[in-house]
């Protein structure tokens, strides 16, 4: 908006500059000798420089015309510049046609502009054998029409380049502020999806152990087995409220120690069954993204331990490569039902689908499935 009301402006002072310019010309025709008058050489003089005064200023308006146009009116504005230069050779009327000729190059293409031109040098050339007048310079003349048109064809591809340059620029902030947006949604997914997946894994959980907890406690049978519940949904806003610190930390892209945050989650995961943890090659810093995809990883495949084969041993290991790390989870519990089709995995936020993406979006790849030995989970993320 801005830059088309300072487009409008300069384009309005050039047009005043013209109109200042072509006046001082006329006043210049006018004290010449002959004089612009009613008859003889006087007239041819006075219609010349008023058709070309009149095509050199109205640009504005045959801007706004076609081409075929413009070029017509450009066309006899020149005749009219050279007509009074031939009839008035040693006054400023020699620059009638030059400015027509600018006019032609601004506004015209190459080939028309030229045309235009054409035109001119012709008109000139015709009127130097028909008019003898010995203040009249062909050279001269002409190098003034030819000297117009270049002008005029430089100054056309100045405004096209800062045309461009301009939409060059309009496109550059359009993509800022598309790559900004798309920053902002994928910031939002990521917040999403951390919060989705703590709090519907915690609150699933609790909601499971509070409503028991409220069965076995209404019915006023067992108010032991009611305690160990509420005991039991303790625990799992504990282990909510930690992953919230490890999914803020992750936000907040601080440092996450990997190695010990699996040792804390295999030990955790041990009331469940047998859980042994190795680590292979030498720990160093990932990114927050990472250590976390990694973490969540170990974590689901342990609750499908926990959920398809209650009391199975489970391997966790975790190998730092040169490029890359991994993990891989291996519980040799049941992972085929009675009628031979595998078990799937775990629902809700924690589901495989969610950490495989999180893993594609790292550059990395997960696969889980099972083996007629029991399940196993394998991630791989560039490091």
């Amino acid at each position: 908006m801005e830059s088309d009301k300072a487009a409008s402006r300069w384009a309005l002072w050039l047009w005043v500059g013209r109109v200042c310019a072509v006046g001082l010309l006329l006043a210049d025709v006018s004290a010449g000798r002959p004089a612009p008058g009613l008859s003889g050489q006087g007239l041819v003089l006075l219609a010349g420089a008023v058709v070309a005064a009149v095509a050199s200023l109205a640009y504005p308006v045959l801007e706004r015309a076609s081409e075929r146009l413009r070029a017509l009116a450009l066309a006899i504005g020149m005749l009219g510049g050279c007509l009074a230069a031939l009839a008035s050779p040693r006054s400023a009327a020699l620059a009638l046609p030059a400015l027509v000729s600018l006019s032609a190059g601004t506004s015209l293409s190459l080939l028309v502009g030229a045309v235009v031109a054409a035109c001119g040098l012709v008109t000139l050339g015709a009127g130097s054998i028909v008019v003898t007048n010995p203040g009249f310079s062909l050279l001269g003349s002409s190098l003034a029409v030819a000297g117009g048109l270049l002008a005029g064809l430089w100054r056309r591809q100045y405004v096209l380049r800062a045309e461009q340059a301009e939409l060059v620029a309009v496109e550059a902030q359009r993509a800022r502020e598309a790559h900004g947006r798309a920053k902002v949604l994928d910031e939002r997914a990521r917040i999403a999806r951390e919060i989705h997946d703590v709090l519907a894994h915690t609150l699933g959980g609790l909601v499971v152990q509070l409503d028991a907890a409220d069965a076995v406690l209404g019915e006023g049978g067992d108010p032991e087995r009611g305690r160990q519940l509420v005991v039991s949904a303790r625990r799992l806003a504990v282990e909510g409220l930690e992953e919230t610190r490890r999914a803020i930390t992750a936000l907040r892209a601080d440092p996450v120690a990997l190695p010990e945050m699996l040792a804390a989650l295999t030990s955790s995961h041990e009331r469940h069954g047998q859980v042994s943890y190795e680590l292979n090659g030498t720990p160093r810093q990932l990114t927050p993204n990472t250590s976390l995809a990694v973490y969540r990883t170990a974590q689901e495949a342990l609750a499908n331990a926990r959920k398809h084969a209650q009391g199975s041993r489970v391997a966790v290991s975790l190998t730092y490569e040169p490029a890359a790390v991994s993990l891989r989870v291996v519980d040799d519990g049941a992972a085929w039902d009675a009628d031979g089709h595998a078990l799937a995995a775990t629902g809700g936020g924690y589901g495989l689908s969610g950490i495989k993406e999180r893993a594609e979006l790292l550059g990395g790849t997960l696969s889980a499935g099972p083996t007629r030995d029991g399940w196993v989970v394998d991630l791989r993320v560039p490091a």
